[in-house]
């Protein structure tokens, strides 16, 4: 399933999905109906844990859909428990370094490549599938995707893209600017050619390049620097601008 984002991007096209952090059911299930190309389930900011995850993660209508679980530190036991119940991909904050980075290789794979432990669960439906055909393909399939957040990882760009094994990168724009010194300044020269470097990096590397938006006019514009995989606001970003769009045209807000 994973292969399914991995293949559109290989074929030139931009994939689009949404963070998910509202640890309720039906906001998953209402927005899968939508042709979105993958989520983020946010257990870094978001008060979503393991057990949170994987209701979240049942809710999924659409195939085409590939869930990803963004882990709140680069920790080989939270990625075993995310992957174990279905997850398809891992997003790792705070990436900074080559080391880090192998580490969170090495946290996604079975031995002997990885650490990840030997116990499926979701992932091949309570053992009604596989284990053995789970086993075989998960190495090369499960994705993994690194936030570029710090000025080590600034630093340290090509070494962490250029490894085997990385997927791609992303960018968290909050942290990004603040590691710069320039907080929330994302028209700011600094900025503008700091993310214009991830994305130019990830291509000579035939790599995912990831970033978040927070308007039409944004991802655009993002699509255009060459990103391909576009993060569209939240779920509690939608929630939030829809009621404001109408209290705005009502005159109330």
């Amino acid at each position: 399933m994973s292969n399914i984002l991995l293949n559109k991007i290989s074929k030139g096209k931009t994939v689009f999905g949404t963070w998910i952090t509202i640890a309720y059911p039906e906001i998953v299930e209402a927005l899968s109906l939508l042709p979105f190309d993958w989520f983020v389930f946010d257990m870094e900011h978001a008060p979503l844990d393991v057990r949170d995850v994987e209701f979240l993660l049942m809710a999924i209508k659409r195939n085409h859909i590939v869930p990803i679980v963004r882990v709140p530190w680069n920790d080989f036991v939270i990625v075993k428990r995310v992957l174990d119940i279905g997850s398809k991909g891992v997003l790792f904050p705070q990436i900074g370094s080559k080391e880090e980075a192998e580490l969170a290789i090495r946290s996604v794979k079975y031995p002997p490549e990885g650490v990840r432990g030997v116990g499926p669960r979701r992932c091949i439906m309570y053992g009604l599938e596989d284990v053995r055909e789970y086993f075989r393909k998960a190495n090369s399939e499960i994705i993994v995707i690194v936030q570029i957040e710090t000025l080590n990882a600034i630093n340290n760009l090509e070494q962490v893209v250029s490894l085997e094994g990385i997927h791609g990168v992303f960018v968290g724009p909050y942290d990004l600017s603040a590691q710069l010194g320039i907080f929330g300044e994302f028209s700011s020269t600094k900025y503008i050619e700091t993310i214009k470097r991830i994305a130019e990096t990830a291509k000579r590397y035939n790599k995912i390049a990831g970033i978040h938006t927070f308007s039409v006019e944004d991802a655009l514009e993002k699509i255009d620097m060459g990103f391909n995989f576009i993060a569209i606001s939240s779920d509690i970003g939608f929630t939030i601008g829809g009621a404001k769009r109408f209290l705005k045209e009502l005159n109330i807000l």
